[in-house]
């Protein structure tokens, strides 16, 4: 019978940060701040149990487990105590597919994070993306005809109805003009243009081998180009992903 291991204080770090410091179930915080010092408010949960009884084994035994070993790292998620304690106590087979479904995306967002660094993108998308926060003159945007857009025919069940909509609209107000912003470096700076484009593409093709829903490959490719490009505006990076769906191969 495994015995609970101690997690380090790196691992704690980990799983704290996994969750952005909120309960998974009921977003309640995990810490508090007491005295100037702040407080633990949480636990690490196994997801897959430590040491199932008979009737858990029965009930995950059809279950994806995120890894062989329940003492592994990716077998624990942070949860506040009360949530732990329900989770428990009685175990349901519908809790335990959504931890792992939110371990797996955090998982996911992990791997895809330590690939940020091999690709680099010119400085010149920060430009246009800086036009885009600092704003310019409202006359300048024209918005692109409904009829040219690509996003009908390249978006799956994966998207939803809430993203497409908002990848919709910032291709309408927005494609024409960042499309003139990068034929003006261009004019500069050749084929720079096709330079960023390449990759965009290629970071969406490292994560289309391994992830099927064009939900999260938005919202990572979003994440990378915010990343890469100094934390400037996470709104206007998803207007440039969007741009990229229009223009190129991305989700096709």
């Amino acid at each position: 019978m495994p015995k609970r291991r101690n997690l380090s204080p790196h691992e704690n770090a980990i799983l704290l940060a996994e969750v952005e410091s909120l309960c998974p179930f009921d977003a309640k915080p995990l810490m508090y701040e007491k005295n100037g010092r702040n407080q633990k408010l949480w636990e690490g949960a196994h997801i897959y149990p430590l040491n199932p009884t008979e009737e858990e084994i029965e009930l995950l035994k059809d279950e994806e487990r995120l890894h062989e070993d329940v003492n592994n790292i990716k077998n624990f998620i942070a949860l506040c105590g009360d949530c732990h304690k329900k989770y428990d106590n009685p175990r349901t087979v519908e809790e335990y597919r959504l931890l792992v479904s939110i371990k797996k995306n955090i998982l996911s967002k992990s791997e895809t994070r330590s690939k940020y660094a091999d690709y680099q993108i010119e400085k010149e998308i920060k430009d246009v993306i800086k036009l885009l926060v600092e704003g310019s003159d409202e006359g300048s945007y024209t918005p692109l005809n409904y009829d040219a857009l690509k996003l009908d025919t390249k978006a799956d069940h994966t998207l939803s109805r809430i993203t497409k909509n908002r990848i919709r609209n910032e291709i309408t107000e927005n494609y024409l003009y960042i499309q003139q912003q990068f034929r003006d470096i261009d004019s500069q700076y050749p084929k720079t243009f096709n330079a960023i484009a390449s990759q965009v593409k290629s970071f969406h093709d490292t994560l289309s081998r391994r992830e099927s829903s064009q939900e999260i490959m938005y919202e990572q490719l979003t994440e990378w180009l915010y990343k890469r490009t100094g934390n400037i505006s996470k709104g206007a990076c998803g207007i440039i992903i969007s741009f990229f769906i229009q223009n190129c191969e991305v989700f096709s």
